[in-house]
């Protein structure tokens, strides 16, 4: 079936489809009747769903289905929607960015949004949380020379885990396509993050990178434990890495289960062709 079948790129093994075992660090996301208008256009339309802790889930919908606006309200980044949003229990509906990353829910974005006139290891140390240094006190006593020594012990232990030992020292303005989606990733890690947004992550990723990228996100979420939501368009990732799947069309849910189930979905197959066969 055109635009639910899953092939293309070769598949990483081993990905699995249960739903990881939550650990202490990770966090429950429960969305309640999100609604955002732009102007006229309703982009989300009473979204309600929640994520368990220590799950993986897709969000996939067509083009303009208000998957990147739902994103942008639960990370903060679009504050203009009425509803509410949980993290762990905690309702964090309207609070700034910086706030909900200080509680380790972070995003990323269809392009990535790291600063490429610094190195990998700077943006790495950018990330961490509530840092000593950022304090008038920490900085004129010197008490953050210690934490940093520790943070940049954690970047290396971070860059390895993730491959980017070589190009550590290199400006991310020089990184390909793919390095720049892994070492995002790795920044998500350095900020000790409990959950984790993912908007395309796969995109202007070449295949190669795709397989390396899969193994990446599967050890955040079965060793580590981080609850993820990820939008992608590459329906095969959403299949071999998620354990349910969400879709969105017009602003609202419209079906939810595994990616076999949706393909048998008479509704979803007409919100991506346009007709059920």
């Amino acid at each position: 079936m055109t635009g639910l079948a899953v092939d293309g790129d070769s598949a990483p093994t081993a990905v699995g489809q249960s739903q990881a075992t939550a650990t202490a660090t990770a966090a429950s996301i429960r969305l309640d009747d999100i609604r955002c208008a732009y102007g006229g256009v309703q982009a989300v339309n009473g979204v309600s769903f929640e994520v368990p802790a220590g799950a993986f889930i897709g969000l996939i919908g067509p083009n303009g289905a208000g998957k990147t606006t739902l994103l942008d309200c639960i990370s903060g980044f679009n504050r203009g929607y009425s509803g509410h949003v949980y993290l762990g229990g905690q309702d964090i509906s309207r609070w700034a960015p910086h706030k909900i990353a200080s509680k380790s829910l972070v995003r990323t974005f269809q392009t990535p949004r790291l600063f490429r006139g610094m190195t990998v290891m700077s943006n790495l140390m950018t990330a961490p949380p509530r840092q000593i240094g950022e304090t008038i006190r920490g900085a004129i006593f010197g008490s953050w020379k210690d934490e940093e020594q520790k943070n940049l012990v954690h970047a290396r232990e971070v860059a390895a885990s993730f491959s980017l030992q070589r190009v550590l020292d290199n400006y991310c303005s020089e990184l390909s396509g793919g390095q720049e989606r892994i070492a995002e990733l790795a920044r998500t890690l350095m900020a000790d993050c409990k959950a984790i947004l993912l908007d395309e992550p796969f995109a202007g990723v070449s295949p190669a990178n795709r397989v390396r990228l899969a193994e990446h996100l599967v050890r955040l979420w079965q060793e580590l434990g981080v609850t993820i939501i990820m939008v992608e368009h590459r329906l095969e990732w959403i299949e071999q890495l998620c354990s349910s799947v969400q879709v969105m069309a017009n602003g609202r849910i419209l079906a939810s289960g595994t990616m076999n189930e949706l393909r048998k979905d008479r509704q979803v197959l007409e919100a991506y062709l346009g007709a059920a066969p």
